[in-house]
């Protein structure tokens, strides 16, 4: 979508891009002193449940707005999220809670989800990297030709500018995030390459197209992108972490800009003006180093979950950009895989609209944040499967 106003246009469309561009409740425990209106709050897991536990029975709308006010010191599980999720009187809290889950994402979980078991030494360590290289090399070879359902829900939040418009200067108030749209699309993926089917999504309710933030790469080339950038970074020993069945083992990665291939792309900003006043625009689209951590079974080195963040500078066109990835097992055609199941995306934008008044070197305006929640499901095959069924046959007489 592209607006023009004075000269200027914003194109609002990003992609978290590995590999050749794949694209409160206050806590009572530790209430802030007389908090003004739009504070935000920091809470912990715990005290997210005790909280909801006390304010069990009010009104959605309020407790939504109160939601809203948080923000989580701990990354909050599947598991709790579902738990908090079924005690809520209603849409707007349960909203409010997915979207105060997904931007926990990418921090480390609660102390009792954390076993304390022993550092493992340099053999077992080195035995669970090749356990995991081992898998990204077969993963993406045993994967068959497949289709799933991709249900995106994208989320904006609105900051606080004045904007230039015919009428003279409008001052828009803020906004928390938002949900802006809402999509269901058949994706398949083909002798290894990611497509959006559409011809195959005409036929379900599909809702309106999330623009604002674009992300693929989950079935795979993420994974074999991020594993071997970290060989070529530094990737260190995290932690043990608490698994659906068993313990699941975690390690930590950094790669720098230099080795990288990740990249942010961001279109479009205003690079100057021609003489008519026109603008010209550009795509932002840069290489950058980046962090996160790779959860994985350890018998095996299957990858459950895997995390990045970009590293932006802070006062950059781009503030911040991640993604996180869940994975577990589907059945497709009687047999069991590892896919993804779920995918958060974050991105924080200065997206002002720029105007000859200012450089570009010094303009910035507000930053922006868009969010996207993303489920897979209904995995099936590629094309039709046909099976022939046979009964026994007495063998002739002789």
């Amino acid at each position: 979508m592209c607006r023009s106003s004075y000269g200027a246009c914003t194109m609002r469309r990003f992609a978290l891009t590995p590999l050749l561009l794949l694209t409160a409740l206050a806590a009572r425990a530790q209430k802030p002193a007389q908090p003004t209106k739009d504070a935000v709050n920091p809470i912990t897991v715990e005290q997210l449940e005790q909280s909801l536990t006390e304010t069990h029975g009010g009104a959605d709308a309020e407790l939504a707005r109160s939601l809203m006010r948080l923000e989580l010191t701990e990354r909050l599980s599947a598991s709790r999220f579902t738990h908090l999720k079924e005690a809520l009187p209603g849409e707007k809290s349960a909203q409010a809670l997915l979207i105060l889950t997904d931007r926990s994402e990418f921090l480390n979980p609660p102390k009792d989800e954390i076993v304390d078991q022993p550092v493992p030494d340099s053999a077992a360590t080195r035995a669970m990297l090749v356990a995991i290289v081992n898998y990204v090399n077969t993963t993406q070879r045993q994967l068959p030709n497949l289709m799933a359902t991709r249900e995106t829900t994208g989320f904006e939040d609105r900051p606080a500018q004045d904007s230039l418009e015919s009428t003279g200067i409008v001052s828009m108030s803020a906004m928390p995030l938002h949900q802006i749209a809402s999509s269901t699309r058949v994706v398949t993926y083909r002798d290894r390459k990611e497509i959006v089917d559409e011809k195959a999504s005409k036929g379900m309710k599909q809702g309106a197209p999330v623009e604002g933030l674009v992300t693929s790469g989950e079935f795979g080339p993420i994974l074999s992108t991020v594993v071997a950038d970290a060989l070529k970074g530094a990737i260190t020993w995290a932690r043990w972490e608490e698994g659906a069945a068993e313990r699941n083992a975690v390690f930590h990665f950094s790669v720098p800009e230099g080795k990288s291939n990740y990249f942010v792309k961001f279109c479009c900003y205003v690079d100057g003006y021609q003489a008519g006043g026109e603008p010209e625009l550009a795509v932002f689209n840069e290489r950058a180093g980046y962090h996160g951590d790779i959860t994985f079974n350890p018998a095996d080195g299957s990858i459950l979950r895997v995390s990045l963040q970009a590293e932006m500078p802070p006062t950059g066109l781009v503030a911040n950009a991640g993604i996180v990835i869940e994975y577990s097992e589907v059945e497709i055609g009687g047999k069991t895989y590892i896919c993804p199941s779920r995918s958060v995306s974050l991105l924080q934008a200065h997206v002002g609209q720029q105007n000859p008044m200012f450089a570009k070197s010094n303009y910035r305006g507000p930053a922006k944040t868009f969010l996207n929640d993303v489920q897979f499901k209904q995995y099936r095959r590629f094309g039709s499967e046909t099976r022939i069924l046979t009964s026994d046959v007495e063998p002739a007489p002789k």
